[in-house]
């Protein structure tokens, strides 16, 4: 028993002295793993484009293909969205070597988040094709969609790449067209947005595999909604008003706007005299109006908050439709999917009949997106 020990020890011993471990000195360890790719070569994207429909080759922005690119319009309608297909033409030897084709797309230059990650799409062969044996009727069938987005100006093409290469190499089961789609909501910016499409390799990292990019155009429409059909003072002696307020709610007496395009705006308004006229002899109209979006409280990312005071833009039934010199900018920026109280008022200087009515003018100005680059002088802030 002392001898086993005595060796034990001996051996503890050697141990410890052949492997230090200090804190102070920390041990450097070697690591390595091996990858598996596919059976063939890497897989290449031959070309891409954007479509509005699974049609392949409409765009709703151009429907006439004046324009090379995928143009694509908004719904341009509270909380509507449309759908964006995306298409691309990869190939591999073997083509069944393809785990996945997919797209990654950024947010719009100009925008405050320009060129950063927005979403991505994992994109499916079309008609469900298996891979490994893909019939001549879908062959046939993707080719079509290919000629005809090619046709509408669509496509983009990966260097030294031509439309017979794709279509011969789809002919011969080495190339297939995969799709997918996405919906754009309104609210979601204008501007020309960077999709770039990639395909990996079977085996969970595929080295080198290529990848194409191009641009789709979201067409940019300023666009704003209202609530209401009428402003209606009251009954009063010199000064009225009609509060509005944040729930929009068509027919409702408490005014609001609604942002439903995919850019900023601000406000404009006018109104002609309601009848009031205006006094020769000072030239002054005997009646002035005041408008305001938000509250009292001004908001810097936007600047409402204040109000406007205007005068009429002309006189009832001469001003009949809105002159181009009698707008009044309001004070405030309507951002992306905002919705807003609006606020009117009245003060009458001069009246002599017993009721009164005019009609009011509202448009939609477009207003740049701001960003670090470029701060709307609005806002208050940089970055709105």
């Amino acid at each position: 028993m002392k001898r086993l020990l005595v060796i034990a020890i001996a051996i503890i011993a050697v141990l410890t002295m052949t492997v230090p471990a200090m804190a102070a000195d920390p041990i450097g360890v070697g690591t390595g793993v091996g990858i598996s790719g596919g059976s063939g070569e890497e897989p290449v994207i031959k070309c891409k484009w954007e479509s509005s429909t699974e049609a392949g080759n409409d765009e709703t922005g151009d429907p006439s293909h004046l324009v090379a690119g995928p143009q694509i319009y908004p719904p341009v309608s509270f909380q509507g969205a449309v759908p964006i297909y995306f298409w691309i033409v990869a190939h591999d030897n073997p083509l069944a070597d393809i785990s996945v084709v997919y797209v990654d797309v950024f947010h719009p230059e100009g925008y405050p988040e320009e060129e950063s990650f927005k979403f991505q799409v994992i994109l499916q062969p079309w008609d469900s094709a298996n891979l490994s044996a893909v019939t001549g009727e879908q062959a046939s069938a993707a080719i079509a969609k290919f000629n005809a987005a090619y046709a509408a100006g669509l496509i983009t093409f990966n260097d030294g790449y031509t439309p017979a290469d794709v279509t011969g190499e789809i002919a011969q089961g080495e190339a297939y067209l995969w799709y997918g789609y996405f919906e754009m909501y309104y609210h979601q910016p204008w501007g020309e947005y960077k999709v770039v499409g990639g395909a990996l390799d079977t085996g969970p990292i595929a080295l080198g595999t290529s990848t194409l990019f191009n641009w789709f155009d979201y067409i940019a429409v300023t666009a704003m909604e209202i609530d209401f059909t009428q402003v209606n003072y009251g009954n009063i002696t010199t000064d009225g008003e009609v509060s509005g307020d944040n729930h929009f709610l068509p027919g409702g007496v408490n005014p609001t706007l609604r942002n439903i395009g995919n850019t900023w705006f601000h406000v404009e308004i006018q109104q002609d005299d309601m009848n009031f006229g205006w006094d020769s002899g000072s030239a002054d109209w005997n009646v002035e109006y005041n408008a305001r979006i938000g509250s009292l409280i001004s908001y810097p990312m936007n600047g409402t908050g204040t109000p406007m005071v205007y005068d009429p833009a002309g006189f009832k039934g001469v001003l009949v439709t809105p002159s181009s010199a009698g707008w009044t900018q309001l004070p405030g920026i309507i951002h992306l999917c905002n919705t807003w109280k609006i606020d009117f008022s009245i003060h009458i200087f001069k009246a002599i009949l017993p009721s009164y009515s005019g009609n009011m003018w509202l448009r939609a100005i477009y207003e740049p997106f701001t960003g670090p680059n470029n701060p709307h002088p609005d806002s208050g802030v940089t970055g709105g």
